[in-house]
This record gives structure tokens, sequence and C-alpha cells, in this order.
């Protein structure tokens, strides 16, 4: 890790599909964290779904909402917060999430997003980038080719989730964290 800090956060980034919510909630119930989604947010927030958010009013619209809950929700200590799978095309966003958060990458093979969005409850349906698509494997190849090099790059830590249990990925963060938290107490 490049960067020392006193981590407030666990923030969970990745490509829709990786499991962000699934082990965010898992990890807030076991440390008795909150546990914050920000697409949940900006539905709460909008009163409308994200599709039809991107519908109505575009992309552009909506990661305007995405960095002003963002913006909110620094203001947080304790929370395990799990982000949408484009957050890290505002580089803003990362710059306020990683104030007191602990970035953990969800890096899923294409194979294992492309299995769990279509075994998902919410499917491709609710995902506006991949509704429309086609041929859902190559969709999702080609948002991963575009935001690989911002995943990493705005990383912590990269936790590979391929093959693992919820519960297995959720252990994983929940050490590597407390690691470096109780460094960064002495």
């Amino acid at each position: 890790m490049n960067r020392s800090s006193n981590f407030k956060n666990i923030v969970l980034i990745g490509m829709s599909g990786s499991g962000k919510s699934a082990v965010g909630k898992y990890i807030a119930e076991k440390l008795n964290l909150e546990f914050i989604d920000t697409d949940e947010m900006i539905v709460d927030k909008t009163g409308q779904s994200i599709n039809n958010i991107f519908k109505l009013y575009g992309e552009k619209y909506f990661r305007a909402l995405e960095q002003d809950i963002i913006e909110k929700t620094i203001k947080k200590e304790g929370a395990v917060i799990s982000t949408g799978g484009g957050v890290v095309l505002n580089k803003r966003n990362i710059e306020i999430l990683k104030k007191k958060g602990m970035i953990f990458l969800l890096q899923a093979s294409i194979d294992s997003i492309v299995a769990n969005i279509e075994s998902s409850p919410a499917n491709k349906e609710e995902r506006p980038l991949l509704k429309d698509a086609i041929n859902l494997r190559k969709r999702i190849e080609e948002i991963y080719k575009k935001r690989r090099h911002l995943y990493i790059s705005n990383s912590d830590i990269v936790v590979n989730v391929d093959h693992k249990t919820m519960e297995a990925i959720g252990d994983e963060i929940i050490y590597i964290f407390k690691q470096h938290t109780s460094c960064s107490k002495n």
C-alpha cells in the first residue's frame, strides 16, 4: 500500500457483478459497522431506479448524483461503503473516498462477473450499462477494458474473488483492514 492513514472506513470498488454489495453487507454485519451502498442511496434520494435515471437524464447526471452522495458519505466513520462500478470514472470520487477509507478492489474474472450477473436477483435489467447488451460477456469485457487501470491504480488492496465464498472474501478484507488499522494506531 502506497499511503498511510488512519483508516475509518472500508470502501469496496470493482465491476458490477463482482460482489461488492453482498461482501459489504457481510463485513458490516460481522464488524457491527454501518453498511452504505452508494447506488441504493441514489435510488433513495431520487425515488427512481438507476435505470430510470440513466434513461431520463443520462449517465452524466447519474455521475453527478454519485459524487454528491460520496461527498456526504465521507463524513461517516466506521462504515463499509459499497460503490457503483463506475465510481472510478470520476477522480474526485476516489480522492474523497481515500480521505478516510481503505480502498479494496474486488477483482473478478469476466467468467465470474457474467455468472454473478446472470444469477443475481438484480440481473442485467437493473444495470443500465448492461441492460441492452446483446452479448453480455462482450459488453462486460468492453467496460472492464476501459476501467481496469482505474480500478487497479485507485485501490489500496486488490482482492481476487474468483472461486471464493462471500464469507472468505469478507474475512480476508477484515483481516487486512485490522492489520492496517492496528498499525496506524501505534
